[in-house]
């Protein structure tokens, strides 16, 4: 039988008719739809961006990569429980900064609705005016932010300077995620909270917005 670190070497080869394949075994056999998205397809991706950045991969194996996850992601989303539990009545701004990756965003939109979050999707390509716009339209309880490249790190920068100029930093618990970013420099920054995986962005939502 085929197992998750199966799937996750596909992943990181890029077979996408092979993973999407292994991703319908491993579901039909039962196992948990979120192991097979975070140990398979995401530590898959993973090791893709790090040979990238260790200069053993090009930008097409990223690009391969991305359309072997994308492949194998709605089959998983299929098997996640439905948004239509208990809701929270917290609204949550969520978009890329600058990039057009947008794999990370959509796992994290779709957990945090699961979770019982309304989700405000921004989508891709992002500017930090366009996050302060956003949560000010729609009455966001908080900002999470995809940094996946160097250039978007000062971005998000750009944000919390832009959220303490408009007198709302304190107004919007602001989180970050992504390929290139990491705790310290999270913290560094000044964000609320830094999620390494999807499911992390679910609970540091409910651990800022004070939701049981």
């Amino acid at each position: 039988m085929s197992t998750i670190e199966d799937l996750r070497e596909l992943v990181s080869q890029t077979k996408t008719d092979e993973a999407e394949a292994m991703t319908r075994e491993l579901l039909d056999a039962g196992l948990n739809p979120m192991d097979i998205l975070e140990q398979g397809v995401m530590n898959g991706l993973n090791d893709v961006g790090n040979r990238f950045a260790a200069k053993q991969a090009i930008v097409l194996d990223l690009v391969r990569a991305g359309v072997c996850a994308k492949a194998c992601i709605p089959l998983i989303e299929e098997a996640l429980p439905k948004g239509g539990g208990q809701k929270t009545g917290k609204k949550i701004v969520l978009g890329t900064m600058l990039s057009q990756h947008n794999i990370g965003k959509n796992l994290v939109g779709t957990l945090l609705s699961i979770g019982g979050f309304e989700v405000v999707d921004m989508g891709e390509k992002n500017a930090p005016w366009d996050f302060y716009e956003a949560a000010e339209n729609s009455g966001a309880d908080m900002i999470a932010v995809s940094v996946v490249f160097a250039p978007a790190m000062e971005k998000f920068t750009e944000l919390l300077g832009l959220l303490k100029e408009m007198d709302v930093r304190d107004k919007y618990p602001v989180i970050v995620g992504g390929a290139v970013t990491s705790q310290k420099w999270a913290d560094g920054e000044g964000a609320d909270g830094w999620g390494a995986q999807a499911k992390d962005g679910v609970d540091l939502a409910r651990k800022l917005l004070g939701v049981a």
